[in-house]
């Protein structure tokens, strides 16, 4: 057995814990006895703590790991990266903090459920673990938060080749309850050499701010602190209050724009387009805070208010309008909203508040739904689909979608994305366009061509059997009172219209 404990004089108590290879703990006291104030002897007791000694180092162990991960967690990673930074400052060299955070983790739990979701994250600790060397350590924060301590880095190219190597090793396909997924992650990385006064807190700062601009500027990447980055995560960080402020005083607004027939220009349809009426700096267009919005889920909120909203202003704009035939309203959905558990009951609440009827409703999804989890897409879509809307794919062409998928889902409607449109001349690109058109035929969709500029795009478009289209040729975005103008000079509206949140 190993003794830990103390001996003092033979008068004295004495007390040892006894640790036996077996794992057994015992606890032993010795007691002087006297005789006409002599010791003659001892009195030994021992005391089994095995249990309490588990307990305790369990105790200790759960309040130093995540429980689920069982990887360090914030309070233990903290500690480690303190005393690497002082034995830093004691024997030279370079330290390095990565700071993972996965992309659009929260569309998994959306879709999956938060049992898959913990599966996902249990996977990814230990791809993290087996990309690293023993002694460095991972840790998780917390969510989809993972970071790493490397000491005794020599370069940062020590440092950038294990980041490349945890991005390959959480980007390889998961297969959970039947479904192929492939996780993206985007990584922060902060180097500090000896002589920095720089603590845990500032490391790991520095290292998430670097992971913000890695994901920013497309995700599945990473990229190396520079000290201008802060500014650039505070100016993220304003926009995300704004963002918030925006919903809470309703600054956003809808912009209208028509779809027209190419046949004879008479209006078809109308798109709405989001925009933001910021206090200060007047209308911002959709690009520049869309993206943003998606990447911090803000764009469900937002979405939920341009379905009520829309719905709202399609039953005004449709009241007004003389004759039996009436424009529909669409809203675009983004992936994070279709996934979103509550997007049919929003649907539906949406509709009943206007009282709008479901046919005057189109909805429209991305290409992209098809790269996230085409099963749970092609389920809510007929969920959608069976209260009565219309479906509609946006931006189609850029290169997802494969006939295969496109046959799985729901469809009314294809929009042709602009990229597919030559500027001033032939709307062709290596074919696509005919193809595009091909395809709705095939599938008997109807295809609407997006991005429309100029009147040769607007001709060959007609010739190649093309027949709706909406672009600046025709007219630009325009507030509901501009839209109602436009309305009683183009009398010929009918029903068909796509309003997605996004770009123009």
């Amino acid at each position: 057995a190993k003794i830990q404990g103390l001996y003092d004089e033979p008068e004295a108590h004495s007390h040892d814990i006894l640790e036996f290879k077996d794992g057994r703990v015992f606890e032993r006291d010795s007691l002087p006895q006297y005789i006409d104030g002599e010791v003659v002897g001892r009195v030994w007791s021992f005391r089994d703590i095995s249990e309490h000694r588990r307990l305790q180092n369990e105790l200790t162990h759960q309040a130093f790991h995540d429980p689920l991960t069982g990887l360090a967690n914030q309070a233990l990673f903290r500690d480690r990266v303190d005393h690497a930074a002082a034995r830093l400052a004691r024997n030279g060299g370079q330290l390095a903090v990565l700071f993972v955070d996965l992309d659009d983790f929260k569309t998994v739990n959306d879709s999956l459920g938060h049992a898959v979701g913990d599966r996902v994250l249990l996977e990814v600790a230990q791809r993290i673990s087996t990309s690293i060397r023993a002694a460095d350590t991972a840790a998780r924060f917390g969510g989809d938060e993972f970071a790493v301590l490397l000491e005794d880095v020599q370069e940062l190219s020590a440092a950038v080749e294990t980041a490349e190597r945890i991005l390959e090793a959480v980007g390889r396909p998961l297969t959970l309850e039947g479904n192929e997924l492939v996780i993206r992650a985007s990584l922060g990385i902060s180097v500090v050499e000896a002589g920095s006064a720089s603590d845990a807190d500032e490391l790991i700062r520095n290292a998430d701010a670097a992971m913000y601009i890695a994901k920013s500027d497309g995700k599945g990447g990473y990229r190396v602190f520079e000290p201008a980055m802060h500014e650039r995560v505070v100016a993220r960080l304003e926009l995300r209050a704004d963002l918030q402020r925006a919903l809470e005083r309703e600054e956003f607004v809808l912009h209208y724009q028509p779809l027209v027939r190419l046949e004879d220009g008479a209006m078809t349809g109308i798109e709405a387009l989001l925009r933001w009426q910021h206090p200060v700096r007047g209308i911002v267009a959709p690009l520049e805070f869309v993206p943003f919005a998606e990447e911090t889920g803000l764009i469900v909120d937002i979405g939920r208010w341009v379905l009520r909203e829309g719905c709202r202003q399609a039953k005004e704009l449709r009241a007004q309008i003389p004759g039996p035939v009436k424009p529909a309203i669409g809203i675009n959905l983004s992936v994070k909203q279709l996934f979103h558990a509550d997007i049919v009951a929003d649907v539906a609440s949406a509709l009943a508040d206007a009282d709008l009827e479901p046919e005057a409703l189109t909805l429209e999804i991305t290409e992209s739904v098809m790269m996230t989890d085409t099963e749970m897409a092609v389920s809510r879509l007929n969920e959608l689909r069976d209260l009565g809307v219309r479906l509609a794919m946006d931006d189609f062409g850029t290169g997802y979608s494969s006939l295969s998928s496109l046959s799985l889902f729901p469809l009314d409607i294809l929009k042709m994305d602009r990229s597919l449109l030559a500027a001033g001349a032939a709307p062709v690109t290596s074919g696509i366009a005919s193809a595009v058109l091909s395809l709705g035929e095939t599938f008997q969709l109807e295809v609407v061509a997006e991005g429309i500029e100029f009147p040769e795009q607007s001709t060959t478009l007609k010739e190649l059997g093309c027949d709706t289209g909406q672009g600046f040729y025709f007219a630009r975005p325009m507030p509901p009172e501009q839209l109602m103008a436009y309305l009683s000079a183009h009398p010929g509206a009918a029903a068909g219209v796509v309003a997605p949140t996004g770009s123009d």
